[in-house]
């Protein structure tokens, strides 16, 4: 159920009761079951499992659970119900599965049980939904087949087998993963007429990826940012998964994609350096077409001689406009008021080789954020302060800028918090990763998504065109703001 935040535009806080611990994010797990095509054949490093992962980002965990020549028939030559890796399945205890199965179903002798196919299919699917994780669970029509090697047949697989899922998923109202009909016409990504090549396996990860993120049943998250947001590269050991975008997604749950579009060193001013205007990522944002937008943009704005007031003011007016007219349906846009800095060694940092020129916090306080609050009140958007949470949390800010992991955990949490259950509270003091809340008083290291969809030849697709094939179920009209997030 989709939930509207009409939040005051004096800000969001995160907040909670007395004694209530900070969600853990766990990573989202996706489980593969198939036969070969799923496993990898000739070899592993053809499977398609691993590059879905790289699509989704370090946020989701996915397992390859595919075992070569097995059927759905439980009377098969080979069926995965005792051949397969169910019990590695259950063992994983995923949130999401998805089935490809069928194809080894088409040999004559196997398809002499084909009466048995719906019964066999539904009674998989009855098994997995009963899992104590209540995975949401993805039926795949299987590729064509375009030789009768190993005598495969696509005509009992495109007469019988396609309806009969199709069937299936519609009696249990589950979404479909159509690879069938992309890839029929490319006979030139299989390299025995029913194996993927290496770019037919890059076109099948990315068929997954877009039917899953472009479906009414998945919110997407476009976190825009610089160096706070990307993460990776910035801070000694850093790692995606670490990184508050994917530490989002993980609180947020199974039906969340988050995707980080953050960018190091990016101001909000088109005159600067480095605007995230012209360097950042509003391609493959617009090509998200995100339902919902945190910005977290301003700190490197907060230098003595790139910080003009009236410039700032306008053009992150310009920013919000930009983002409302060049998506549809327009999204829900969250403005994050930037965390402190702090002095090392008695200077700010970060000073671009120009003495006393580095990341103020002074005029974070006296400057950004009175300007934010300002442009937010004027168009009507909700703040989410970041910059209240982490003043008492300089430890988790070493180089006085950019938080380390415990640090971009705190900052998962306050979002997470502001997005879900936004309660004002005067003063509170945060400490995400070691599950601690108590009320106070009174070039993108990290490339994920979108900017990775190969097309059905195996290129990557541009970045402005994410779903080339199929039809996908875009967000119904008027959603603007996020559904409940799921208890996890």
């Amino acid at each position: 159920m989709w939930r509207r935040f009409r939040a005051s535009v004096m800000g969001v806080l995160w907040g909670s009761l007395i004694g209530v611990n900070a969600q853990v994010a766990k990573p989202i797990k996706w489980a593969c079951i198939g036969n070969s095509i799923t496993a990898g054949y000739p070899d592993v490093n053809l499977a398609y499992a691993p590059r879905l992962a790289a699509l989704l980002g370090p946020q989701f965990s996915i397992q390859n659970d595919g075992v070569s020549a097995t059927t759905l028939l439980k009377k098969g030559d080979l069926p995965y119900w005792t051949k397969g890796k169910l019990d590695s399945v259950f063992a994983f205890k995923p949130d999401i599965i998805s089935i490809k199965l069928g194809t080894n179903d088409t040999k004559s002798y196997n398809w002499a049980h084909g009466s048995e196919f719906v019964a066999d299919l539904s009674k998989l699917v009855d098994t997995l939904a009963a899992m104590p994780s209540h995975p949401q669970i993805w039926l795949c029509l299987p590729c064509p087949i375009f030789a009768n090697t190993y005598g495969i047949a696509d005509s009992i697989l495109t007469k019988y087998i396609i309806p009969d899922i199709q069937q299936v998923a519609a009696a249990k109202r589950l979404n479909i993963i159509d690879v069938n009909t992309p890839l029929r016409s490319h006979a030139n990504l299989f390299s025995d007429g029913v194996h993927p090549t290496a770019a037919g396996s890059d076109s099948l990860a990315a068929i997954f990826y877009r039917t899953f993120i472009f479906n009414d049943k998945t919110t997407r998250v476009a976190c825009i940012g610089n160096s706070i947001t990307q993460y990776v590269g910035t801070v000694s050991g850093s790692q995606g998964a670490d990184s508050y975008p994917s530490q989002l997604n993980m609180l947020l749950g199974k039906t969340y994609v988050t995707q980080n579009y953050g960018i190091s060193g990016t101001f909000m001013q088109k005159q600067s350096p480095l605007p995230y205007w012209t360097n950042g990522r509003l391609p493959q944002v617009f090509a998200f077409k995100p339902n919902v937008i945190t910005i977290s943009l301003g700190t490197n704005d907060a230098r003595a001689t790139n910080w003009n007031t009236v410039r700032f003011l306008t053009d992150y007016r310009a920013f919000i406009d930009t983002l409302k007219k060049s998506i549809s349906p327009t999204p829900t846009l969250y403005m994050c008021l930037p965390m402190p800095s702090w002095m090392v060694n008695g200077a700010w940092q970060f000073d671009n080789g120009t003495a006393g020129n580095g990341i103020s916090n002074d005029l974070i306080r006296d400057s950004v954020l009175p300007a934010m609050k300002k442009v937010a009140a004027e168009k009507g958007i909700a703040t989410i302060d970041l910059n209240t949470p982490m003043q008492d949390w300089k430890s988790y800010v070493v180089d006085g800028v950019h938080p380390n992991a415990k640090g971009q955990d705190t900052l998962a949490q306050v979002i997470y918090r502001a997005l879900t259950v936004p309660v004002s509270i005067s003063k509170p003091e945060y400490r995400a990763r070691e599950s601690k809340l108590k009320s106070g008083s009174g070039e993108s290291a990290f490339l994920v998504g979108s900017e990775k969809n190969y097309s059905v030849d195996g290129r990557m697709a541009p970045p402005s065109k994410p779903f080339l094939h199929g039809n996908p179920v875009e967000p119904r009209a008027g959603k603007t703001a996020l559904p409940e997030a799921e208890t996890r």
